[in-house]
């Protein structure tokens, strides 16, 4: 066969029905938008191109093969583009792994995949989709973008395969039990989002597109809104129960503040005390943290990564406050809760994005403290008028410093507080949305620098 014969026989071969892998492609951007790049070149095992997402540039790869040398080079070469054009890149995992005919060519191939994630990140958002295997060495590309979504259907995520477990033999649930969504969901936290199906997978990057800037250069730019920016809501004024055991409906109170109601949460069923996700506040997004009761390592974890991911993309972050205390469980102590409180802490002090505070309830002690208060650093800090804010609480301080109850709820008001200069105003709760916008908008020129050094040995 000459040469020509084998280039048109490629050309007919690539012409014939589309591979899954761009099906795939094809489902995340806007219709017939998407360009593939490298399409002649199958021994790479891989489909990249770009396209649009509601009009936004973004790049893409899709596996359809094992990885091997061709592989990492086709994605390293769309990593160089997406960097130089300063664009987000979405990656869809399904492959076996690695090709083991390669020998130490396979492990080359990673480390080409691993530079060029470690080069982008916290430079251009990456998202990775997991929609079928992700598996051993492959397992850690998501790990290495800023965001995970995965599919409930037949996605599997592990770094080791669930067959070498003892105690797991003839399970028939076992690779659900170890790398399925439900398990990254709730135990690891590993896994952001997770849908039901595949097809909801790529509605939700489409989604959560619209919430991230396309680099860290981007200035906070509005969207077009149609909710009122002086819309109240009657309901918070009622929200906080009486009974101050009670849990209050935070997701309620961020919904109720965000244009047109709409948040979309990340880590959800992961470190329940606390939410995290995106809003719009007239149009300008903003990262929503809500904590209540007490903190616990895997919420420190939560939150400290949430909040870094929105300093690095230079998104507003915003707290509803409700914290007294520390898990008190051995485990807690045993696996170093002291260290990620610490995190969380410095993931607060070192963010220069405005950073606002709203108490809602409680706001005890050292969690009070390390959860964006104004004495690390908040810019702005409203309080609700059944906020409460002391050193300890009060059945602690009675017992100990001999406090009159009375004089502890006096000290502990919003209104005391706020007069030592703790608190910038005490918000009608139905008002709270109006508010809130009015401090974004007025924090975004905010300009604040760090010492110069390479990096901070805090940072995980």
């Amino acid at each position: 066969m000459s040469r020509l014969d084998e280039v048109n026989e490629l050309i007919a071969k690539r012409t014939q029905e589309p591979t899954i892998a761009r099906i795939r492609a094809e489902k995340l951007f806007d219709t017939e938008s998407f360009v593939e790049i490298g399409r002649y070149n199958d021994a790479a095992g891989v489909i990249t191109g770009y396209g649009t997402v509601d009009g936004r540039l973004v790049y893409a790869y899709a596996q359809e093969g094992v990885v091997n040398h061709a592989h990492a080079k086709k994605i390293g070469r769309l990593y160089e583009l997406a960097l130089k054009m300063g664009a987000p890149v979405v990656g869809i995992m399904d492959s076996k792994g690695v090709a083991l005919g390669d020998g130490l060519d396979a492990l080359e191939a990673y480390g080409l995949m691993f530079k060029n994630q470690s080069s982008a990140s916290g430079v251009i958002p990456q998202i990775s989709l997991v929609v079928g295997d992700c598996m051993g060495v492959s397992s850690m590309v998501p790990m290495l973008s800023d965001f995970i979504i995965m599919s409930e259907e037949n996605a599997r995520l592990f770094m080791m395969s669930p067959s070498v477990f003892s105690g797991l033999d003839g399970k028939t649930n076992t690779y659900d039990t170890v790398g399925g969504a439900s398990a990254h969901k709730r135990s690891t936290g590993l896994v952001h989002c997770t849908c039901a199906s595949e097809d909801e997978c790529y509605l939700a990057a489409r989604d959560l597109l619209s919430y991230l800037p396309d680099n860290n250069l981007d200035g906070i730019i509005a969207s077009a809104i149609t909710d009122d920016l002086n819309r109240v809501d009657e309901a918070l004024n009622t929200i906080v129960p009486e009974n101050d055991t009670d849990p209050v409906d935070m997701r309620y109170i961020i919904s109720s503040i965000a244009d047109n109601a709409k948040f979309f949460e990340i880590h959800k069923g992961f470190a329940e005390k606390a939410i995290t996700g995106f809003i719009k506040l007239d149009g300008i997004a903003a990262g929503a943290v809500a904590c209540s009761g007490e903190l616990s390592l895997a919420l420190c974890h939560k939150v400290s990564e949430f909040v870094n991911m929105c300093d690095a993309f230079n998104i507003p972050i915003i707290t509803f406050t409700d914290v007294s205390g520390y898990k008190k469980e051995y485990e807690q102590e045993h696996y170093g809760i002291v260290s990620y409180a610490a995190k969380l802490l410095y993931a607060f002090t070192s963010a220069t994005v405005p950073k606002i505070n709203l108490i809602i309830r409680n706001g005890i002690g050292n969690p009070y403290l390390i959860m964006n208060s104004k004495h690390i650093g908040a810019d702005i800090v409203y309080a609700w008028p059944s906020a409460k804010l002391a050193l300890m609480d009060k059945a602690a301080q009675v017992k100990i410093l001999g406090t009159a109850a009375d004089e502890y709820d006096k000290n502990a008001s919003p209104y005391a507080v706020a007069a030592e200069g703790y608190i910038d105003n005490i918000l009608v709760p139905s008002n709270t949305r109006k508010r809130l916008i009015s401090a974004v908008e007025m924090l975004l020129t905010k300009r604040e620098s760090k010492p110069a050094r390479k990096h901070s040995s805090l940072e995980f």
